[in-house]
C-alpha cells in the first residue's frame, strides 16, 4: 500500500496579454515573477481574486509553474475554487485590469473580480 500523499495541483493559465503584463510589472528584476494567487471572502458575489507579489512562500503553497519566469503560488484553501482558472489581462483607455475566467465560478459581479460558488 503506498502512504505518499499526492502532491497538490491546480490547474490554472494566463493568456498571453497576462503573461505579459505580469513580465512588464516584474521588468528587470533577473529572476522569475512569482505572484500570489488566492480568493477571500467578500466582495459584492461571496468571495474576491486577490493576485500579488509573492513575498514569502509557504510550504504547504502549490507552485504553478506558467513558464521559467512566472510562477504562481496558490495556498491549499483556495486552490479549489481557482481550479481550471484562465486569468487575462485587458487594457483600456481609462482602466486595465486582470479579468479571471473561472470555471467554479456560478456567478459573477459586473465589474468581474467577486464570484460566488454553489
Amino acid at each position: 500500500m503506498n502512504t505518499e500523499a499526492a502532491t497538490p495541483t491546480c490547474n490554472i493559465s494566463l493568456t498571453d496579454a497576462a503573461q505579459e503584463r505580469i513580465l512588464d510589472l516584474r521588468d528587470n528584476m533577473h529572476k522569475p515573477a512569482m505572484i500570489r494567487l488566492y480568493v477571500q471572502g467578500g466582495g459584492c458575489s461571496g468571495f474576491e481574486y486577490k493576485i500579488d507579489l509573492a513575498k514569502e512562500i509557504d510550504e504547504d503553497d502549490i507552485l504553478v509553474q506558467i513558464n521559467p519566469y512566472i510562477h504562481i503560488y496558490v495556498d491549499q484553501v483556495s486552490a479549489p475554487y481557482l481550479e481550471g482558472t484562465t486569468i487575462d489581462y485587458e487594457a483600456h483607455t481609462l482602466a486595465s485590469r486582470f479579468v479571471f475566467k473561472n470555471p467554479q465560478a456560478k456567478s459573477t459581479c459586473g465589474c468581474g473580480s467577486s464570484f460566488s460558488v454553489e
